[in-house]
């Protein structure tokens, strides 16, 4: 094992449960020092508790994928599919169990439901402020609480699709902001 390679935990780490999936950042007396993505966490294991692994063969090819949100090694049984063009399916990036913690609640869903703009209705997206015409010109969809699976407003996918790929993280959305501002006089 050296520096810049990617392990697994073979054993429960101060938290990080089996099948995290690290970086080495260094070795020293006291062990391997890793950077455990999916909990972005720094600890030092003993050399027994992790095994090397080749991240470019986990994935849709391969028996095993690594969740996007939770950083472990998981069966690709673990992850649900969609189906894509010409009958083939794909694995969704997230684990079940990722995907489940995410999720409206039904109640949630419901109540929100009883709010959505009908049909045909003028809506206006309430963060980019576009306006469209429900279910003929865009899709809108149900923005809740990552965390808490509390629905919140009625938003455009385009948006949600946004928040999302920033992890609903007022610090990222504020770091995209500082990043955008350095190409305004470009």
């Amino acid at each position: 094992m050296e520096p810049n390679d990617f392990v697994i935990a073979t054993r429960l780490i101060n938290g990080i449960v089996i099948n995290s999936v690290g970086i080495i950042n260094s070795i020293c007396e006291k062990g391997i020092q890793v950077h455990f993505i999916g909990k972005n966490e720094v600890v030092i294991a003993p050399p027994d508790f992790l095994s090397l692994i080749d991240v470019a063969e986990t994935g849709n090819r391969y028996p095993k994928k690594i969740c996007t949100a939770c950083c472990i090694l998981k069966p690709k049984i673990e992850f649900a599919s969609e189906p894509t063009d010409k009958s083939k399916t794909k694995t969704l990036p997230n684990c079940k169990s990722c995907l489940k913690e995410k999720g409206l609640t039904a109640a949630e869903r419901k109540k929100m439901d009883e709010k959505k703009p009908p049909n045909k209705s003028i809506f206006k997206c309430p963060i980019c402020e576009r306006r469209t015409l429900v279910g003929i010109t865009a899709r809108i969809v149900r923005d809740h609480d990552h965390r808490t699976g509390k629905g919140r407003k009625w938003i455009c996918q385009t948006c949600n699709t946004g928040l999302g790929a920033f992890k609903d993280d007022i610090t990222i959305l504020k770091r995209a902001i500082e990043y955008l501002k350095c190409f305004e006089d470009d």
